[in-house]
């Protein structure tokens, strides 16, 4: 398979697990901002990197807008989660999944939490018009979103180490079980190759 059909497939996949968990998380676990895509943005800039780190995460938010909805800042919304992809591909690239990693993904979930919400409470300011455009009004409008704040950073340090270490064991499972597939053959061979050992050994005898 070509590394741009696996990405797109991989893409896809993250698509749908990316819409599914969002819904999953408005519908059913109702805590605001508590929400799963800004782990699938980093594993997306993580795993697939390039132009899949900002459209991945992208097709997540628009698609699944289409059944819950948004609101008069969704292309602040959109945008911030196409960049929190984009800083997926700045986590360093490793095969397993260790603590120093699972540290290093917590931290990457602490800034997108931060960047999202200092970028769309200032869409919010902008455009919602519940706030005066004055200083005292943005800091206002900051101030008050801080409990969504919370809940988003708390989603982001619970939710990414699991995306994570989630991805790394469906991976490694795929990889064993591609392995075993192959193994097969090889020992088929290896025992064609032993009984004519064995039987020209015998012939000598």
């Amino acid at each position: 398979m070509k590394a741009i059909t696996k990405k797109i497939l991989s893409a896809i996949l993250l698509v749908i697990l990316g819409v599914g968990g969002r819904i999953f998380f408005v519908n059913y676990i109702g805590i605001p901002n508590f929400e799963i895509v800004s782990s699938f943005a980093l594993l997306s800039g993580f795993y697939l990197g390039g132009v899949f780190s900002f459209i991945t995460p992208l097709a997540i938010i628009f698609l699944s807008d289409l059944l819950i909805g948004n609101n008069v800042i969704l292309l602040f919304t959109w945008s911030a989660f196409g960049v929190i992809g984009l800083m997926g591909m700045a986590i360093k690239k490793q095969d397993k999944v260790s603590l120093p990693f699972i540290l290093r993904v917590s931290e990457f979930g602490v800034i997108a939490s931060c960047f999202f919400f200092f970028f769309t409470n200032f869409g919010w300011w902008v455009l919602s018009r519940m706030y005066p455009h004055t200083l005292q009004g943005l800091i206002t409008c900051y101030a008050n979103a801080l409990p969504f704040f919370k809940t988003n950073l708390l989603g982001n340090l619970i939710l990414a180490p699991l995306v994570f270490s989630a991805f790394f064991i469906i991976k490694n499972l795929n990889y064993k079980m591609g392995s075993a597939k192959r193994d097969p053959t090889s020992k088929k061979l290896e025992l064609s190759f032993g009984e004519v050992g064995s039987r020209g050994r015998s012939k000598n005898i």
